[in-house]
């Protein structure tokens, strides 16, 4: 039983995302940029965020961080450290789009997309393969339990639902 796929299937979406967050920074329209950003954003708060963080932060790296569970290093305080940039980041966003800071926007989108690709990719390759070595068989049960409890309470079939949807819909925008 696999405890990370499920969090590398949202992984696809954010890169999908991210990717369409590039294309839109190099769109010559700035105002469809504009018109458009919060989407992204709301995307970052709402499906990376609260959704993919809330098993990830809440749950995964708890269970990461019993002792003997992850034997060779760490990564844990790296992963949150890069959590944190990316917040920061997202606000950088926020504060340019106010703005209407086109420059300040696409560096603050530029800078995010460059983190979570490289944050992901250490994820993927990195931090999963450890946990579903190190993790026991009674510790995926209980994970994949509270997996499925945080995507009942945050209604997991209309997140992913509005976010395929607005993907599509930006994809448009930005083609």
């Amino acid at each position: 039983m696999s405890v990370t796929e499920t969090l590398m299937n949202e992984h696809q979406l954010i890169l999908n995302y991210i990717a369409l967050m590039e294309r839109a920074t190099n769109h010559p329209d700035t105002a469809i940029l504009l018109a458009n950003s919060h989407h992204f954003i709301d995307f970052i708060h709402q499906f990376a965020d609260n959704f993919h963080h809330a098993k990830e932060e809440d749950s995964l790296f708890r269970y990461l961080g019993v002792a003997g569970v992850l034997t060779h290093c760490n990564p844990i305080p790296q992963m949150l450290n890069e959590h944190s940039q990316a917040r920061n980041f997202v606000q950088t966003m926020e504060d340019a789009l106010l703005k209407n800071d086109v420059t300040g926007l696409v560096t603050a989108m530029q800078q995010y997309a460059r983190l979570l690709k490289e944050h992901i990719f250490k994820e993927d390759n990195i931090l999963y393969p450890m946990a579903e070595r190190g993790l026991s068989d009674s510790a995926k049960t209980a994970l994949l339990n509270e997996y499925a409890d945080t995507e009942q309470r945050l209604n997991s079939a209309e997140i992913w639902q509005r976010y395929q949807h607005l993907y599509t819909e930006l994809a448009d925008s930005f083609s």
